[in-house]
């Protein structure tokens, strides 16, 4: 065998190798459904690259040949360039983050990915392997999902959406549709072959499809009906015989299937369902479909503002953050894309980036077209890729990609392309004299080599080091139940410390443990005040260059913000909050920070003032009411705060125990108690709010109450009776403090 074709197969072992890292889940990395996956296949293409580069200037069958897929897949890339070097923040735009491990040098690998696969599978049956491992692995997936609907494994989002191995369940519903159209691209092959090997293949389209259904992701299941839909209507028009009839026929049950689900919509029969209920369920009234349309909003305001390359990739924080609607606080605090692709794109790269993002699906069908009216494809096969390519786009208007759907985007994209090129023949002789002379390829190699040995540490595993730092100081750092530390303080922030030492683009998120870290080592009685300090320090100076760094990241400056009160720092809490209210005017958030940093700067008019704004901003948001009633409170306006909660929750006294502090620092002990007394009657058991309950009697000297409160809590916990016994004692010898 010659060289060239043990680099090919080497190459083709890698790239084999990249549609079973869905399996791939790696615990002792943070994010361990993105990270791991992410770097492996970097690793891989790296690495290939390196064995192609050589490989095509030797011989030149292993260069890529042109098509208007490979020219739309250039423009894409060339724009996404543009748009990270004129990007509000170039760094972020080029690196990402673990969270999301995509940015610039992430979509270069799907790039360099794409170009390999072009050059390198030359023959059906490499695409065959390399589509039929992917088809293996999405059932070994779809077992793991069996599993879980049954409760032998555990869903990961923790309710009943199955997300398998993907740990999203939109992530898992649209890489099963892929495989779908995949699972019939190989039904529709085998026609006149075993008639075993199709019933099996149409087995697993209906088992596939069962597994999309139990994902309950809307975007998906509709993608998956649009995309059968558009592949009926084809071949009702193109082909003919039992095909057109099946095709009508499944026309007329699709359109069956959703008129009689509106029918039905409102039955108990959908109603105990929680994959219909999702589905009965959308409206424009609904609180996601209303968010999804405010952010939507938010993301054509952003493009409208820099609508030619866009904020730059990674950057929907920023928009997110200037755009803020505060009808928002019913959602997660922090949206980094717009859940919807297309929208992504344009606020990412403009309308330039958009307009090439498309440009592949259009060249993709325009190839279809081509091949079919060119007989090189029947009108089956025709439909299936459409059909995918349809179920695909109207997935991306609702939702947002991840790496299993750009790998198998960019291998359908790949294999379409060669479905092109195939049948163009270059002679031995023009291979010959194409060939790179053998100085400059020694010269290319070394150099694409060099600097491939340096990314795969620098940029791999540095950053997978740097990723375990984390998992490995949270392992190392826990809390019991009550909030005390019981393992290594120390040894979990020495770990965090060399993540940083790290310098990797995942910095920002071993800043934001460290943080939270140092939120939760302020709350332990067990840690000392020197180590508090000290930790409180490290946690401050990182955040502190990462607002410097990134000046309009309004998570950096709310931790730091946060990280100035905890410190005592009350002057920069302050000046920290209103920089957030600068960047993001509307975000509740910063109202809070800035009203504590006020409060405990001793300011209470002005904490009040605040409290009183964000309250007024939307008063329907239930932290605003409480936030406002609770200053209201310790500033010696009660009956303000009871006016709110009379208001918004119906009684003055509410099960809260942010009252209760309040009340103390006033000396009202009568409404104190009345606080306990709610609380006590929403959670029976806690044996904390009996004791507090009990202790509130004592202070309004109804001793015999307080007496009932500690033998019932002896009753639920009998652990519990030496020491209540005690306190039993002490009432009755009237020793207790009033």
């Amino acid at each position: 065998m010659s060289n060239n074709k043990i680099i090919s197969w080497i190459i083709k072992i890698g790239l084999l190798a990249v549609p079973v890292l869905p399996l791939v889940i790696t615990k002792s990395l943070y994010f361990p459904f993105i990270t791991g996956r992410n770097f492996i296949f970097r690793i891989i293409v790296e690495i290939v690259f390196v064995l192609w580069v050589w490989l095509m200037m030797k011989d030149a069958s292993y260069r890529p040949r042109s098509s208007v897929i490979l020219y739309s897949v250039i423009a894409w890339i060339g724009v996404l360039f543009l748009a990270t070097i004129f990007s509000v923040s170039p760094y972020k735009s080029f690196w990402s983050g673990f969270e999301r491990m995509e940015g610039f040098w992430g979509y270069w690998h799907y790039f360099i990915y794409f170009l390999v696969l072009i050059s390198v599978f030359k023959k059906d049956r490499d695409w065959v392997t390399f589509f039929g491992v992917s088809l293996v692995t999405s059932l070994l997936v779809s077992f793991y999902s069996v599993a879980q609907i049954f409760g032998l494994a555990d869903i990961h989002q923790g309710d009943d959406r199955i997300d398998a191995t993907m740990g999203n369940a939109t992530y898992l519903a649209i890489y099963i549709v892929f495989h779908i159209f995949l699972l019939a691209w190989l039904f529709f092959r085998s026609e006149g072959k075993n008639i075993f090997l199709r019933v099996g293949l149409f087995a697993l389209i209906l088992f596939e499809s069962f597994i999309v259904y139990k994902t309950a992701t809307r975007g998906a299941i509709l993608g998956l009906l649009a995309g059968l839909f558009v592949g009926a209507i084809i071949n009702a028009i193109y082909s003919k015989g039992l095909t057109r009839k099946l095709a009508l026929g499944g026309l007329g049950a699709i359109i069956f299937l959703v008129i009689g689900f509106i029918t039905v919509k409102d039955t108990s029969f959908v109603k105990n369902s929680d994959v219909l209920t999702r589905f009965s369920s959308i409206s424009f009234s609904e609180t996601t479909t209303q968010s999804r349309f405010i952010i939507w909003d938010m993301a054509y305001q952003a493009w409208k503002e820099k609508p030619v390359l866009g904020w730059g990739p990674e950057n929907f924080v920023y928009v997110f953050s200037k755009y803020y609607k505060s009808e928002l606080w019913r959602q997660e605090p922090w949206f980094d894309r717009a859940h919807n692709v297309f929208l992504d794109w344009l606020t990412a790269t403009g309308i330039v980036g958009l307009a090439t993002y498309l440009a592949m699906f259009a060249s993709a069908v325009l190839i279809l077209w081509k091949l079919f009216k060119l007989n090189k494809i029947t009108p089956k096969i025709a439909t299936v890729f459409l059909g995918m390519l349809v179920a695909y786009f109207i997935h991306n208007i609702f939702v947002f990609d991840n790496f299993t759907s750009y790998m198998i985007f960019f291998a359908v994209l790949a294999y379409l392309h060669w479905l092109y090129v195939k049948d163009i023949v270059i002679n031995n002789s023009s291979l010959e004299a194409t060939a790179v002379p053998v100085v400059a390829r020694s010269i290319i190699i070394t150099v694409t080599a060099s600097v491939v040995i340096f990314s795969l540490y620098s940029f791999n595993v540095k950053p997978i080091l740097a990723a375990k730092s984390i998992i490995d100081s949270l392992q190392l750092v826990t809390y019991s139940q009550d909030g005390s530390r019981v393992r290594d303080l120390d040894a979990g922030v020495d770990m965090l410390k060399k993540g940083l030492d790290y310098n990797t683009f995942g910095t920002q998120e071993i800043r934001e443990q460290l943080t939270l870290y140092s939120e939760k080592i302020n709350q332990d009685p067990v840690t000392s005040a020197e180590d508090k300090e000290k930790i409180t320090e490290l946690a401050l100076d990182q955040m502190k260059i990462q607002a410097e760094k990134f000046p309009y990241d309004v998570r950096a400056l709310a931790f730091l913000s946060t990280l100035y009160g905890t410190a005592g720092d009350y002057a920069n809490a302050i000046l920290t909050a209103k920089k957030g209210l600068e960047v993001s005017p509307k975000r509740q958030q910063f109202y809070f920070l800035l009203a504590e940093a006020y409060f405990k700067a001793g300011e209470e008019d002005l904490a009040l003032e605040t409290l009183k704004t964000v309250y007024e901003i939307d008063p329907n948001y239930p932290d605003a009411v409480t936030n406002y009633a609770v200053i209201s409170i310790f500033a010696g306006k009660p009956e303000v705060a009871e006016s709110l909660l009379k208001k918004h929750f119906g009684s003055e006294i509410i099960a809260d125990t942010k009252y209760l502090n309040a009340y103390a620092a006033i000396g009202d002990f009568k409404k104190l108690t009345m606080v306990w007394e709610k609380l006590v009657l929403s959670n029976p058991t806690n044996i904390q709010y009996r004791l507090g309950l009990a202790s509130a009697y004592v202070k309004t000297f109804q001793d015999k109450k307080a007496i009932e409160q500690l033998e019932k809590a002896i009753e639920i916990s009998p652990s519990f009776k030496n020491q209540g016994e005690v306190f039993i004692k002490q009432i009755k010898s009237g020793k207790l403090e009033r």
